[in-house]
């Protein structure tokens, strides 16, 4: 039901879209935050700072996927159940930001590059706040979704 009350019906191939959509949004989402809190064990590699970098990408289509991730709230029972991956991606999130937080302040304090000894390029200067960006965005929207799962089933 819509909030006037009146009943929502959807044909067959929106709800699989809408369902699609959501499943992906929350798998791109694990995927970034599970590279960003397991940076400090990746470390850098032979190819130095290759895995800041794709992170650093990867920041607007986290972004866009976390936007997505509302998009199943017509389906009042998936919603709700899609609300559970949230949890584990929290507690990601919040390793990541640890990560996040590491990283920049060696940046800040050394001036040096991530992986290197070299001075810090251009874009090492705005990956911690690209990254920040991705998590909080990615936070309010997964409030919202958990919002939306309890107010619809009137917990």
């Amino acid at each position: 039901m819509d909030p006037a009350g009146r009943q929502i019906i959807m044909r067959f191939a929106e709800v699989f879209l809408r369902l699609g959509c959501a499943l992906v949004a929350w798998m791109m989402l694990y995927a970034h935050f599970v590279w960003l809190a397991a940076l400090r064990s990746v470390g850098c590699g032979p190819d130095g700072d290759e895995l800041h970098r794709l992170l650093l990408l990867l920041v607007p289509a986290t972004v866009g996927f976390a936007l997505l991730l509302r998009v199943t709230r017509p389906l009042q029972e998936i919603h709700r159940i899609l609300r559970w991956l949230g949890l584990p991606l929290a507690a990601l999130m919040l390793a990541g930001g640890f990560q996040v937080f590491a990283i920049s302040r060696s940046i800040y304090a050394t001036g040096l590059a991530i992986c290197s000894t070299s001075d810090a390029a251009g874009w090492h200067q705005f990956w911690g706040v690209a990254q920040l960006l991705a998590i909080v965005v990615s936070a309010l929207m997964i409030v919202r979704v958990w919002r939306d799962g309890m107010h619809r089933n009137g917990e």
